[in-house]
């Protein structure tokens, strides 16, 4: 038993900053690619395209200077009109993904929530290995004297000597695990190209994870899902100034 609560009071926003969520499942051993068909034409009646990739990984071998492809294995993809809505299965993963804009949770997670049990049965109710809520977030800021004042907008930030002061762009990775939950969390952020004149950006990208005995059952994961969604929101929190609160109401 986890002791987070499956809600919370996170604020709404009327202009997130989310460039990209996704809900991904890792399995722990490979699924048939037959299955992985299957599981995508289960599911083809919901979306507008699709699409198959073959992916294989390269293997080089510096002596003799060859290369050989190893461990291929066939991606199936389905995708809204606007490719806003994605699903994606694999032999080693499958996962939902909703680009901007993002249109809240509910019905992101009605949509992953009500397909879930359908594919889950098709792969023949595969072991999980790792489950994923990822929230990648864009931040534009307005530049000011051709500078970017990333702390008026982000708490987490990298602290250095004036001699570095003003970096033309910077990264970071946080990694923590949370024993009482089980649960696991990668924060990044980095600067990006703007894309809006007069501005730069930077993104703000929490991936929360359980790899460590997640549920395996698709009421079960949904659940999990849910306090996986309660971490996530308390770190977007905690990691946004008032000013940044101000910006995206």
């Amino acid at each position: 038993m986890h002791n987070m609560p499956v809600d919370d009071r996170h604020q709404l926003y009327a202009r997130p900053p989310i460039v990209e969520a996704v809900f991904e499942l890792r399995f722990a051993s490979p699924v048939s690619e037959n299955r992985s068909q299957r599981a995508c034409d289960r599911l083809a009646k919901e979306y507008t395209k699709s699409s198959v990739k073959k992916l294989a990984d390269v293997k080089v071998d510096f002596n003799t200077q060859q290369a050989t492809f190893v461990n291929t294995h066939t991606n199936f993809q389905l995708s809204s009109s606007d490719l806003a809505d994605i699903y994606a299965v694999s032999a080693n993963s499958m996962l939902w993904a909703r680009r901007a804009p993002y249109e809240g949770w509910e019905k992101f997670s009605s949509k992953f929530g009500a397909e879930l049990p359908q594919v889950m049965k098709v792969l023949g109710d595969p072991q999980i290995a790792r489950i994923g809520l990822r929230y990648v977030n864009r931040i534009d800021v307005r530049l000011d004297n051709e500078l970017a004042h990333y702390e008026d907008f982000l708490k987490f930030r990298i602290q250095h000597d004036d001699i570095l002061d003003p970096a033309t762009s910077f990264q970071w990775t946080l990694v923590k695990e949370f024993t009482d939950t089980g649960l696991k969390v990668l924060v990044q952020s980095a600067s990006v190209e703007p894309e809006i004149p007069g501005y730069a950006a930077f993104s703000f990208d929490i991936d929360v994870f359980c790899d460590s005995n997640p549920p395996s059952k698709a009421i079960d994961i949904l659940l999990r899902v849910k306090e996986m969604r309660v971490l996530k929101n308390k770190i977007f929190e905690a990691g946004i100034t008032d000013k940044a609160r101000e910006y995206y109401s």
